[in-house]
Protein backbone atom coordinates (compact mmCIF):
# COMPACT_ATOMS: atom_id res chain seq x y z
CA UNK A 1 0.00 0.00 0.00
CA UNK A 2 1.30 3.42 -0.91
CA UNK A 3 1.78 6.22 1.61
CA UNK A 4 0.80 8.91 -0.92
CA UNK A 5 -2.71 10.41 -1.12
CA UNK A 6 -4.72 9.16 -4.09
CA UNK A 7 -5.61 12.68 -5.20
CA UNK A 8 -1.91 13.56 -5.40
CA UNK A 9 -1.05 10.40 -7.34
CA UNK A 10 -3.70 11.12 -9.95
CA UNK A 11 -2.62 14.74 -10.42
CA UNK A 12 0.11 15.96 -12.80
CA UNK A 13 2.10 17.10 -9.76
CA UNK A 14 2.93 13.50 -8.89
CA UNK A 15 4.93 12.76 -12.05
CA UNK A 16 6.67 16.13 -11.95
CA UNK A 17 7.52 15.89 -8.24
CA UNK A 18 8.74 12.29 -8.45
CA UNK A 19 11.03 13.11 -11.39
CA UNK A 20 12.54 16.16 -9.68
CA UNK A 21 13.00 14.48 -6.28
CA UNK A 22 14.60 11.36 -7.74
CA UNK A 23 16.87 13.45 -9.98
CA UNK A 24 18.06 15.54 -7.02
CA UNK A 25 18.72 12.36 -5.02
CA UNK A 26 20.75 10.98 -7.94
CA UNK A 27 22.78 14.18 -8.14
CA UNK A 28 23.60 13.83 -4.45
CA UNK A 29 24.59 10.17 -4.96
CA UNK A 30 26.84 11.03 -7.91
CA UNK A 31 28.54 13.83 -5.93
CA UNK A 32 28.80 11.81 -2.72
CA UNK A 33 30.42 8.76 -4.29
CA UNK A 34 32.28 10.71 -7.01
CA UNK A 35 30.53 8.82 -9.81
CA UNK A 36 31.45 11.40 -12.41
CA UNK A 37 31.19 8.83 -15.19
CA UNK A 38 27.43 8.47 -14.61
CA UNK A 39 25.09 11.42 -15.35
CA UNK A 40 22.35 11.71 -12.71
CA UNK A 41 19.52 11.02 -15.16
CA UNK A 42 21.03 7.62 -15.99
CA UNK A 43 20.52 6.61 -12.36
CA UNK A 44 17.17 8.39 -12.12
CA UNK A 45 15.46 6.32 -14.83
CA UNK A 46 15.82 2.87 -13.19
CA UNK A 47 15.03 4.36 -9.77
CA UNK A 48 11.73 5.77 -11.02
CA UNK A 49 10.91 2.49 -12.75
CA UNK A 50 11.66 0.56 -9.55
CA UNK A 51 9.54 2.92 -7.45
CA UNK A 52 6.52 2.51 -9.73
CA UNK A 53 7.03 -1.25 -10.01
CA UNK A 54 7.06 -1.82 -6.26
CA UNK A 55 4.07 0.49 -5.73
CA UNK A 56 1.80 -1.28 -8.20
CA UNK A 57 -1.20 -1.54 -8.35
CA UNK A 58 -1.54 1.60 -6.21
CA UNK A 59 0.65 3.58 -8.61
CA UNK A 60 0.78 2.87 -12.33
CA UNK A 61 2.88 4.17 -15.17
CA UNK A 62 -0.17 6.07 -16.42
CA UNK A 63 -0.29 7.95 -13.09
CA UNK A 64 3.34 8.93 -13.49
CA UNK A 65 3.00 9.82 -17.17
CA UNK A 66 0.26 12.36 -16.41
CA UNK A 67 2.86 14.76 -15.05
CA UNK A 68 6.08 13.35 -16.49
CA UNK A 69 4.72 13.87 -19.98
CA UNK A 70 5.07 17.60 -19.41
CA UNK A 71 8.78 17.17 -18.60
CA UNK A 72 9.15 15.01 -21.69
CA UNK A 73 7.52 17.79 -23.72
CA UNK A 74 10.24 20.19 -22.54
CA UNK A 75 12.86 18.02 -24.26
CA UNK A 76 11.82 19.63 -27.53
CA UNK A 77 12.47 23.24 -26.41
CA UNK A 78 15.67 22.08 -24.68
CA UNK A 79 16.92 20.62 -27.96
CA UNK A 80 15.99 23.82 -29.78
CA UNK A 81 17.97 25.76 -27.14
CA UNK A 82 21.09 24.08 -28.53
CA UNK A 83 20.77 26.64 -31.33
CA UNK A 84 22.32 29.30 -29.05
CA UNK A 85 25.82 27.74 -28.81
CA UNK A 86 25.38 26.82 -32.48
CA UNK A 87 24.89 30.50 -33.34
CA UNK A 88 27.77 31.61 -31.12
CA UNK A 89 30.13 29.24 -32.91
CA UNK A 90 28.75 29.73 -36.42
CA UNK A 91 32.08 30.95 -37.84
CA UNK A 92 33.94 27.81 -36.73
CA UNK A 93 31.13 25.62 -38.02
CA UNK A 94 31.16 27.36 -41.40
CA UNK A 95 34.93 26.94 -41.71
CA UNK A 96 34.69 23.22 -40.94
CA UNK A 97 31.48 22.50 -42.86
CA UNK A 98 33.02 19.95 -45.30
CA UNK A 99 34.42 17.95 -42.37
CA UNK A 100 31.09 18.10 -40.53
CA UNK A 101 29.06 16.99 -43.57
CA UNK A 102 31.40 14.09 -44.32
CA UNK A 103 31.30 13.02 -40.67
CA UNK A 104 27.49 13.11 -40.68
CA UNK A 105 27.34 10.93 -43.78
CA UNK A 106 29.71 8.34 -42.30
CA UNK A 107 27.84 8.33 -38.98
CA UNK A 108 24.45 8.01 -40.66
CA UNK A 109 25.45 5.12 -42.91
CA UNK A 110 27.17 3.36 -40.00
CA UNK A 111 24.10 3.81 -37.80
CA UNK A 112 21.66 2.50 -40.40
CA UNK A 113 23.79 -0.51 -41.30
CA UNK A 114 24.62 -1.45 -37.68
CA UNK A 115 20.98 -1.21 -36.56
CA UNK A 116 19.84 -3.27 -39.53
CA UNK A 117 22.45 -6.00 -38.92
CA UNK A 118 21.78 -6.15 -35.17
CA UNK A 119 18.04 -6.27 -35.78
CA UNK A 120 18.40 -9.13 -38.24
CA UNK A 121 20.66 -11.02 -35.84
CA UNK A 122 18.00 -10.85 -33.13
CA UNK A 123 15.18 -11.76 -35.49
CA UNK A 124 13.45 -8.37 -35.70
CA UNK A 125 10.70 -8.05 -38.27
CA UNK A 126 10.80 -5.55 -41.12
CA UNK A 127 8.29 -3.35 -39.29
CA UNK A 128 10.45 -3.27 -36.16
CA UNK A 129 13.55 -2.45 -38.19
CA UNK A 130 11.76 0.39 -39.94
CA UNK A 131 10.79 1.87 -36.58
CA UNK A 132 14.25 1.40 -35.06
CA UNK A 133 16.32 2.97 -37.84
CA UNK A 134 14.91 6.53 -37.72
CA UNK A 135 14.64 6.50 -33.91
CA UNK A 136 17.94 4.65 -33.46
CA UNK A 137 16.79 3.52 -29.95
CA UNK A 138 16.95 7.12 -28.67
CA UNK A 139 16.71 6.47 -24.92
CA UNK A 140 19.08 3.51 -24.90
CA UNK A 141 21.77 5.09 -27.05
CA UNK A 142 21.33 8.42 -25.28
CA UNK A 143 21.91 6.95 -21.84
CA UNK A 144 24.84 4.83 -22.97
CA UNK A 145 26.35 7.78 -24.79
CA UNK A 146 25.92 10.14 -21.87
CA UNK A 147 27.70 7.63 -19.62
CA UNK A 148 30.53 6.38 -21.82
CA UNK A 149 31.07 8.65 -24.85
CA UNK A 150 33.61 11.04 -23.34
CA UNK A 151 35.47 8.21 -21.61
CA UNK A 152 35.76 6.24 -24.85
CA UNK A 153 36.91 9.29 -26.78
CA UNK A 154 39.47 10.09 -24.08
CA UNK A 155 40.77 6.51 -24.24
CA UNK A 156 41.12 6.88 -28.00
CA UNK A 157 42.98 10.18 -27.38
CA UNK A 158 40.47 12.18 -29.44
CA UNK A 159 40.69 15.76 -28.17
CA UNK A 160 39.31 17.80 -31.07
CA UNK A 161 36.09 19.43 -29.89
CA UNK A 162 34.54 19.32 -33.36
CA UNK A 163 35.17 15.58 -33.67
CA UNK A 164 33.85 14.97 -30.15
CA UNK A 165 30.66 16.98 -30.62
CA UNK A 166 30.05 15.50 -34.06
CA UNK A 167 30.37 11.90 -32.91
CA UNK A 168 28.30 12.37 -29.76
CA UNK A 169 25.48 14.26 -31.50
CA UNK A 170 25.28 11.71 -34.32
CA UNK A 171 25.24 8.69 -32.02
CA UNK A 172 23.59 9.77 -28.77
CA UNK A 173 20.93 12.35 -29.61
CA UNK A 174 19.83 15.01 -27.13
CA UNK A 175 20.51 12.94 -24.00
CA UNK A 176 24.11 12.24 -24.89
CA UNK A 177 24.74 15.73 -26.25
CA UNK A 178 23.45 17.35 -23.05
CA UNK A 179 26.58 16.13 -21.25
CA UNK A 180 28.66 18.33 -23.57
CA UNK A 181 27.16 21.38 -21.85
CA UNK A 182 29.46 20.76 -18.91
CA UNK A 183 32.50 20.06 -21.09
CA UNK A 184 32.88 22.61 -23.86
CA UNK A 185 30.62 25.12 -25.67
CA UNK A 186 31.93 24.12 -29.10
CA UNK A 187 31.23 20.45 -28.40
CA UNK A 188 27.66 21.39 -27.49
CA UNK A 189 27.25 23.50 -30.63
CA UNK A 190 28.59 20.82 -32.97
CA UNK A 191 26.57 18.17 -31.14
CA UNK A 192 23.38 20.19 -31.63
CA UNK A 193 24.08 20.61 -35.34
CA UNK A 194 24.93 16.92 -35.60
CA UNK A 195 21.56 15.88 -34.15
CA UNK A 196 19.60 17.78 -36.78
CA UNK A 197 21.84 16.92 -39.72
CA UNK A 198 21.89 13.22 -38.81
CA UNK A 199 18.09 13.20 -38.73
CA UNK A 200 17.94 14.77 -42.20
CA UNK A 201 20.60 12.42 -43.59
CA UNK A 202 18.80 9.38 -42.12
CA UNK A 203 15.50 10.33 -43.73
CA UNK A 204 17.26 10.60 -47.11
CA UNK A 205 19.63 7.61 -46.93
CA UNK A 206 17.46 5.04 -45.12
CA UNK A 207 14.99 4.53 -48.04
CA UNK A 208 17.99 4.09 -50.36
CA UNK A 209 20.02 1.71 -48.19
CA UNK A 210 17.21 -0.47 -46.81
CA UNK A 211 16.16 -2.16 -50.08
CA UNK A 212 19.81 -2.84 -50.86
CA UNK A 213 20.48 -4.40 -47.46
CA UNK A 214 17.23 -6.41 -47.61
CA UNK A 215 18.44 -7.94 -50.87
CA UNK A 216 21.67 -9.08 -49.19
CA UNK A 217 19.94 -10.82 -46.27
Amino acid sequence: MTFLPEAFIQSPLFGIALTIVVYVICEIIVDKFELSIIPPFVLACPMIIAFIYFQEPYITYEDYETGAGFINFLLGPATVALALPLYNNRRIIKENLPVIISGILVATVTGIVSIFICGKMFGASSQVLLSMIPKSCVIFTGMLGATFNHKILEALKIKNNIAIGLSIGASSHGLGTSVCAGKNALQLAIGGASIGLTGIATSILAPILLPFMESLF
